[in-house]
């Protein structure tokens, strides 16, 4: 029995060993490394062998250790990163490179007065990865165009999910809680959220209407103090350049446009009688620009401890202006910290700044209609300049950069400072203080100079100007977080005023002693002494509240409250309520979705709020008047006198805008495609518009503010993301975003509709904001016979002095007569989508890492008025010409003899084409606005274009830094476009901001759309 019990127990262990032996054989022992995209390590990375429970996390080099089986899969995740899963190869490290992910559901999302899980949200929020605008100069604005659906940037102004007012729709900006903070630069952004719907922005009522933009700061973080250096050079063109006859080639022209009205004339403009003589003229254009530069350095030192830490920020930067005698240059420092100490937290945000902004009184656009055929020097002249000539009352744009200045200074320091208390957990108090103070000081000099009779300025000018306003933010809120098993409430409450104050000085004088002594106590003329003053005063008081509240992670719903009081209404209407709701089902959780394998979340949202827009001048609710309007003159003194401007509307009230949204959000084959899908309508009512009064009331071309309008938008935004890798080396990342947008008036009061831009838009009910406005044409008239067929019912000519050549206008309401009855909608500056792509790709070599990315951008269906062809393609005699203008109507063959030189030459009968013929002082009248002018705007760009190159750790170890990348972009350098302007992005020509004027490039003289630059640029990151 004994033997028995022995031989079993050698049976037993020997099969032990065996199995043991077995399994030995069939595990590996694994190492390897986790590193972020840059080559640094990822402290706490899981690291789980697929089908086991198998795990461990990475320590502080980003090393890790387990067993696995030879040809077992490893899955690696980290919050914020994309999980990879790698092969296990026998025995070789294993080296993973995780790249961080600003779609993961775990991330926190700043939203207003507080923070949630991405995938918790119920509202429409775009979040951006803050690394994308670290790609390209331009900042902020530069960085958000064709990377977010829905957000259109036309010339830096921003448009969220269109226009739905006339009047600014900028959206609201928030940065590390600060209402309205100073935009940081784009190295210091560690975060950006851009709140679309009504239930993401209704927190912020009354500032919510336009959409916010929500950004939060870089800080400090625990561990060694780190020094980063962030800089860039680059250098800009025009991206296009309009193509304008030469000296001769105008003259010429000009002398078939009189030939045109009198075959017999003999006599020729003077200077223009031997276009040969003129050769290739002059081009003022060249003459006022030139190659632009720019560059900025930001050096950043940052570093803190578990409790405490700091960011510290300098910034340069300067810009040499295309035109001369133009640019500006900047100053900026940026101060954040962080301390806590139990239940109580402390921080701040400081940004202090300085702008210096030279520039000229020179009118851009005269540059490109100062006739070529017109010297632009003229060493006989008293100051050396040419005077416009050929009939012209043009200004000499070189003449006026070189006798005018302007010297801008703006000094503003913007910041907040926050305290928290969490007596007991989940319960936190916070009081947030913030201050906005400006000073801006600006110095401007008009020389004694004299050109011409239409420029001329004697005796000197020198004034000067002082702007300051404070502007003081309070805000108290409490928050309560709790979660009860499945079951999670987050609620908060607060209260906030906002107070502003601003005032205003300036003052001018003429005859200085000298262009050295600009004193203006110093003048010689005591009499051109001006001064004029201003004071502005209001303030904003608010109630706020939250509710969220979220069930096992799939059921989400949200409710906001805002009541807001502003100053800038009357007692009776000086209070708005602002609510909003929203709710979300992430239905990839529920169990009957479990089996798609291929899904990895989707959640459905649905949301409604109303929203309100108190952005209009103060005091609108008063009567106003003005104390230098009028001035007359008793026992021959001069005075100034009091008028009435506006008259009073206690009436006025918010503008208010409700917003419904529902979308999804869907990331599935193992978070590799992601896609983000709204359909929103959004409906402003009580529009504020000026509406004009009677002279009869007493107020002369007085347009008091009333609610008086209504606007509907509608739309559909879609973003697409796949994110893949190839190999273990090699990753790339595709995405693409489109949106539509419509827009309808809905009601404009009594007005009905509204003209803009020189009557070249018309806004009005039933139609979309500032569509174009105008003739309709049908070609133009073969023949002098066709002409003169031309008639209506009653056998008379419609346009009587029309000649072969000349454009036929439409009689559209058929009273038998052109004129501006006849007018109507020509275009619409309002595109049928908008759209973008961007490809990014990184590749990890033994000699470094390599970046590549792009953006392009476009739009499809919007139309351009092009204004400057108003200019360039008339034929005036006293503007330069297109070009274009050489493909002109010509009835016949004509000859002309130079008779100077004697020389004949023949210009050929061209009938077979669009462009008018040239006539001296336009009889027929063809450059009246018309649809001869609206041009498809639509067109493609590639926006950015950057390659970069990052050093391995360990060669930048060996140098005694951190990181080193250096980079090389471009910005803007294809457009595939049928536009014949200057640039395809035109915005709103219309500085006050109220949109009626898009799309209309070259309005007037100052307010030509110069193309985009075009731009090269090389950067360097260094970290040390």
């Amino acid at each position: 029995m004994k033997n028995l019990q022995t031989s079993v127990g050698k049976l037993l262990l020997s099969a032990a060993m065996t199995l043991s032996c077995a399994v030995a054989m069939a595990q590996n022992k694994v190492t390897g490394t986790v590193i972020d995209d840059k080559g640094g390590p990822i402290i706490g990375a899981t690291v789980r062998v697929n089908g086991s429970k198998e795990g461990t996390v990475t320590d502080l080099d980003g090393h890790f250790s387990l067993s696995a089986a030879q040809d077992a899969k490893l899955s690696i995740s980290y919050v914020g990163y994309v999980t990879r899963e790698v092969d296990v190869k026998g025995t070789k490290p294993v080296k993973v490179v995780l790249s961080e992910s600003a779609k993961s559901l775990n991330d926190i999302i700043v939203i207003g007065y507080g923070i949630q899980k991405k995938a918790d949200l119920s509202s429409a929020i775009a979040v951006l990865d803050a690394k994308e605008i670290t790609k390209t100069p331009g900042g902020l604005s530069a960085g958000l165009q064709s990377q977010v659906p829905g957000v259109q940037v036309t010339n830096g102004r921003i448009h969220i999910r269109g226009v739905g007012s006339i009047n600014n729709t900028d959206p609201l900006y928030v940065v590390d809680g600060m209402i309205g903070g100073a935009v940081p630069d784009e190295n210091d952004i560690a975060s950006i959220q851009v709140l679309k719907d009504a239930a993401s922005c209704a927190i912020y009522g009354a500032r919510g209407a336009n959409g916010v933009i929500v950004l939060t700061t870089k800080r400090g973080k625990a561990g060694k103090t780190t020094v980063d250096y962030n800089g860039y050079l680059g250098w800009k063109t025009f991206t296009n350049e309009i193509d304008l006859l030469n000296g001769r080639q105008l003259a010429e022209l000009i002398n078939e446009e009189m030939y045109n009205i009198n075959p017999q004339r003999t006599d020729y403009m003077k200077g223009l009688s031997d276009p040969e003589a003129i050769g290739e003229g002059y081009n003022m254009f060249k003459a006022i620009t030139r190659t632009g530069s720019y560059q900025k350095h930001n050096v950043s030192v940052s570093g803190g401890s578990e409790n405490a830490n700091f960011r510290v920020t300098g910034i340069y930067g300067n810009d040499k202006s295309l035109y001369v005698k133009e640019g500006s240059e900047n100053f900026t420092m940026n101060v954040v910290s962080d301390f806590k100490k139990g239940i109580f937290g402390f921080g701040e945000t400081v940004t202090i700044g300085r702008n210096l902004n030279h520039n000229t009184d020179m009118l851009k656009l005269i540059s490109i209609k100062w006739s070529t055929a017109c010297p632009i020097y003229d060493p006989q002249a008293p100051t050396g300049y040419a005077g416009a000539s050929l009939g012209t009352d043009m200004e000499n744009p070189r003449a006026t950069a070189d006798n005018t200045w302007h010297h801008n200074e703006t000094n503003t320091m913007t910041g907040n400072a926050w305290l928290t208390v969490e007596p007991i957990k989940g319960l936190v108090y916070k009081f947030n203080f913030g201050a906005d103070l400006y000073r801006f000081n600006s110095r401007s000099y008009v020389a004694d100079y004299y050109v011409g009779d239409y420029q001329k300025n004697t005796p000197d000018t020198y004034s000067m100007g002082n702007n300051r306003s404070n502007r003081f933010l309070y805000e108290h809120t409490l928050t309560y977080d709790k979660a009860f098993g499945d079951h999670r409430l987050n609620f908060m409450a607060g209260i906030t005023s906002e107070e502003t104050k601003g005032y205003g000085f300036n003052a001018s004088a003429r005859a200085m002693p000298g262009r050295e002594v600009l004193i203006l106590g110093a003048t010689q003329k005591a009499d051109s002494k001006e001064v004029g003053s201003s004071e502005l005063h209001n303030s904003m008081y608010s109630y706020l509240a939250r509710a969220m509240y979220s069930y096992a992670g799939k059921y989400m719903l949200t409710a906001n409250f805002r009541r807001d009081g502003s100053s800038n209404f009357s007692k009776a209407n000086r209070y708005g309520n602002f609510p909003s709701f929203s709710a979300a089902w992430r239905v990839s959780q529920e169990k009957f979705m479990k089996s798609l394998t291929w899904l990895d979340d989707l959640k459905l949202r649905a949301s409604w709020g109303k929203l309100g827009n108190a952005n209009i001048s103060p005091y609108q609710y008063q009567s106003t008047v003005s104390f230098n309007a009028v001035r007359y003159y008793f026992n021959d003194v001069e005075h100034t006198g009091a008028l009435p401007m506006t008259p009073s509307n206690p009436d006025v009230k918010w503008e208010a805008s409700t917003s419904t949204d529902i979308g999804f959000d869907l990331t599935m084959l193992k978070n590799r495609l992601s896609l983000t899908a709204d359909y929103y309508r959004n409906k402003t009512q009580d529009m504020l518009v000026n509406v004009p009064i009677a002279r009869a009331a007493g107020y002369i071309d007085a347009f008091p503010t009333m609610n008086a309008g209504s606007i509907e938008n509608k739309g559909f935004e879609l973003v697409a993301t796949w994110r893949d890798h190839i190999g273990g080396n090699f990753d790339y990342s595709v995405s693409a975003n489109l949106s539509t947008v419509s827009n309808k008036v809905l009601g404009l009061g009594a007005n009905n509709e509204i003209f803009a831009a020189n009557n070249v838009t018309c806004t009005r009910v039933g139609n979309s904001i500032g569509q174009f406005w105008g003739y309709k044409t049908a070609g133009l008239f073969r023949s002098d016979t066709e002409a003169a067929s031309y008639v209506n019912d009653k056998g008379e000519r419609l346009q009587p002095a029309a000649k072969a050549g000349d454009i036929r206008f439409i009689d559209l309401n058929g009273d038998g007569v052109i004129n501006a009855d006849d007018q109507t909608f020509i275009g619409n500056p309002i595109p049928s989508f908008s759209y973008g792509f961007s490809v990014e790709a990184q590749y990890r070599a033994a000699i470094g890492t390599f970046d590549f990315s792009m953006v392009w951008n476009g739009s499809q269906g919007n139309d351009i008025y092009n204004n400057t062809r108003y200019y360039g393609e008339g034929m005036y005699h006293n503007y330069a010409c297109f070009s274009s203008t050489l493909n002109r109507f010509r009835a016949e063959e004509l000859t002309f003899v130079n008779p100077v030189s004697g020389k004949t030459t023949v210009y050929p009968k061209n009938t077979e084409t669009d462009m008018p013929r040239a006539a001296y002082g336009d009889p027929n009248q063809n450059m009246r606005q018309s649809d001869r002018y609206v041009e498809n705007g639509s067109y493609l760009r590639l926006k950015t274009i950057v390659l970069g190159y990052t050093m391995p750790k360990d060669w930048c170890r060996r140098v005694y830094m951190e990181n080193m990348r250096f980079y090389v972009g471009a910005k803007n350098l294809f457009t595939f476009t049928g536009y014949t302007g200057y640039d395809p992005e035109v915005g709103d020509q219309d500085s006050s901001g109220t949109n009626l004027t898009r799309g209309v490039d070259g309005l007037t003289s100052w307010d030509l759309t110069f193309p985009n630059n075009k731009e090269f640029y090389i950067g360097l990151q260094l970290t040390f």
